[in-house]
């Protein structure tokens, strides 16, 4: 198992996810972090699971309920988290 280390950015990203679900339910919060901590948990695991980014040493996985993006680098003595984002398309 690796250690796993978030890069500014990722906690940033966090942060600016956790405001956001906050004003509109504080329990849609907690279970949205539950959601990409247990993700991150299985990279300490399985660190090589994620999607290679094309030209770059990134790979991203998906959190399983709300598919939040988490981007990764594979060090080979840690795993470190480069961002969280989720994209969606709106008609809106």
């Amino acid at each position: 198992m690796k250690p796993v280390v978030f890069r500014e950015s990722a906690l940033a990203d966090l942060e600016a996810l956790a405001s956001f679900f906050d004003a509109i339910d504080p329990d849609v919060t907690i279970r949205i972090v539950a959601d990409i901590e247990r993700s991150i948990a299985r990279l300490a695991h399985f660190p090589l699971s994620g999607e290679a980014i094309p030209h770059a040493d990134l790979r991203r996985i998906a959190s399983r309920r709300y598919r939040f993006t988490i981007s990764y680098f594979a060090a080979p003595n840690q795993v470190e988290i480069v961002g969280v984002f989720r994209f969606q398309n709106r008609t809106s």
